[in-house]
């Protein structure tokens, strides 16, 4: 026995089919589209473009808490030693070189991620480099464990 569809039962039959199809495309949609935090390349890939603009303070915000621990320690020394006519802070100790030589990355890849501390390996023209990279707080930051040790 076949079942004629009235107007009512078409609305309805193609209401319905429209609510789960969007129902579908919603579920779907939002597994695929997730955004994912930035990650230590990310961290990297600021810090590059920090360096590009000259940008010593978006530098230094880029830098583990570890580092800038170590900077500010610099900078306590470094007034030290001149005397009270000139007072450093961390940031007069960041200096940026000259990038216009520099050959521009073409890959930077995360190579070794264990827990919060991952290894961020950047590659160009002129070789290869390796940065340590630590998760503080949500975000992702650079870190220099040999910076001020001699």
């Amino acid at each position: 026995m076949a079942i004629a569809l009235t107007s009512r039962r078409t609305t309805i039959a193609a209401v319905t089919s429209a609510v789960a199809a969007a129902a579908l495309a919603v579920g779907v949609a939002g597994r695929s589209c997730a955004v994912a935090p930035p990650g230590p390349e990310a961290a990297v890939h600021d810090l590059l473009g920090a360096a590009k603009a000259q940008d010593r303070q978006a530098i230094l915000e880029l830098l583990s808490p570890g580092t800038r621990q170590r900077i500010e320690d610099r900078a306590r020394r470094a007034t030290d030693l001149v005397g009270s006519g000139m007072r450093f802070s961390a940031i007069d100790l960041i200096s940026v070189g000259s990038l216009e030589s520099a050959p521009p990355p073409t890959d930077i890849t995360t190579v070794e991620r264990i827990g919060d501390r991952a290894v961020v390996e950047i590659v160009s023209s002129s070789g290869r480099a390796r940065l340590t990279v630590i998760e503080v707080k949500g975000r992702w930051l650079i870190d220099l464990p040999s910076y001020g040790t001699l």
